[in-house]
């Protein structure tokens, strides 16, 4: 459901107000990744594994209390930076939506680590339903304003109630442990966050390489370009999102476990959710091709139908990204957190070149070509990674 509106979300945005409009709202979209994960420094690193080894109750709140402390830092870091980001990339927020934006990125930076711990306690419908809250829910409402003055103003105030909301919801799903006492000393914090240093480069690498094109399309074409890129590109991100509600979030506490602890059986369950996250990405791909031409059939909107193309080259590079995800989560699971973190740095500074020169040569073509290479380097970098520690036995 929560896919269905996010598609529908943005096919209204850009039919009633046009591409300057949906381009700033996924410039916004992709500053709000990047610094979330910029600032969170990727400490769930350190504390899943511990409760993945030993759950508990006095576990969870223990992993809990110690992202209470980092939030003291992680949320000021994150506001300053997306808001940084804003005044560096152009988009001229009014103080009102730059204030609205602040509490996306608050909560946001928050509501991150809550849903992880959700999934890690066995309960994946509920932080389904807290990102569902979170990315979805307020859109209908948003919607009704969107024909009126300043309809970005709009859009955050409905996206920054819901992030409170969601916010609240994580809270109360992990009541019995979110505010338990425990005494987080200094060399606690110091010693995951170094545990973590080398996921954090990896992570931060990966979500910059996904929403880097955008930021470059601002920087050569403007808003308008980018918003139709970033209709064809969250089109095709709905893939991720699904896959990984539908497969990844249920299998993940299973996969770290069995690489972690080297059980014998680990090779059949990744082939097991490889081949799920396979059949899942292929059916999803249908569905958003065949939902995006009858959109725009029905709506009458036939002259989206030639660039539909971009959204066939963007789902491709999606499918061989979910495809190999389950094996990114394995070498993770068995702790090759320097390999992956190499990779990912350099498969960022390739992706950037290559997309920076492809834009400045051909324009719209060059970012979605630029794209597709970068999700089939991605997944071929993974197997062959995976592959070098398996014939070495030491995966």
């Amino acid at each position: 459901m929560g896919l269905g509106i996010r598609l529908c979300f943005m096919f209204a945005v850009l039919l009633w107000s046009g591409p300057a409009l949906l381009g700033k709202y996924g410039l916004l979209v992709s500053i709000e990744v990047v610094a979330i994960y910029l600032a969170g420094f990727e400490f769930h690193t350190f504390t899943t594994r511990r409760y993945a080894r030993r759950p508990s109750e006095e576990s969870l709140g223990r992993s809990l209390a110690g992202h209470r402390r980092l939030l003291l830092l992680s949320v000021p870091l994150a506001m300053i930076g997306s808001g940084a980001a804003t005044w560096a990339l152009n988009i001229g927020l009014s103080a009102l939506e730059l204030a609205a934006f602040m509490v996306v990125i608050a909560t946001g930076t928050i509501v991150q680590d809550l849903t992880r711990f959700i999934v890690m306690a066995r309960n994946p419908v509920m932080s389904i339903a807290v990102g569902f809250v979170r990315q979805a829910v307020w859109m209908p409402v948003a919607l009704l304003f969107v024909g009126l003055a300043s309809p970005l103003q709009w859009i955050l105030l409905c996206w920054a109630i819901a992030a409170f909301l969601s916010l609240l919801l994580g809270v109360w799903v992990l009541r019995s442990a979110v505010w338990r006492p425990h005494r987080i000393r200094p060399n606690y914090m110091l010693h995951g966050l170094n545990v973590a240093r080398n996921y954090h480069i990896t992570a931060s690498a990966s979500v910059l390489q996904g929403n880097m094109e955008r930021f470059v399309i601002q920087s050569f074409l403007g808003p308008e370009a980018v918003g139709i890129f970033a209709f064809f590109q969250n089109l095709a991100n709905t893939l991720p999102a699904f896959v990984q509600a539908a497969v990844l979030n249920l299998w993940l506490p299973n996969l770290l476990g069995v690489f972690g602890q080297v059980r014998s059986e680990r090779f059949a369950i990744l082939m097991r959710v490889v081949k799920r996250a396979v059949a899942v990405s292929l059916f999803t791909s249908v569905g958003i091709l065949g939902g995006s031409i009858g959109l725009s059939v029905l709506t009458a909107h036939l002259e989206y139908l030639p660039q539909i193309w971009i959204l066939l080259f963007l789902l491709t590079g999606q499918i061989a990204q979910m495809a190999t995800q389950p094996v990114h989560l394995a070498l993770y699971g068995a702790h090759r957190d320097r390999a992956l973190m190499r990779m990912s740095l350099a498969l960022l500074g390739l992706s950037l070149l290559l997309g920076i020169v492809l834009v400045a040569m051909f324009g719209m073509t060059g970012a979605v070509v630029s794209q597709l290479i970068t999700g089939l380097g991605i997944a071929s970098a993974r197997l062959g990674l995976f592959r070098f520690y398996l014939q070495r036995n030491s995966i």
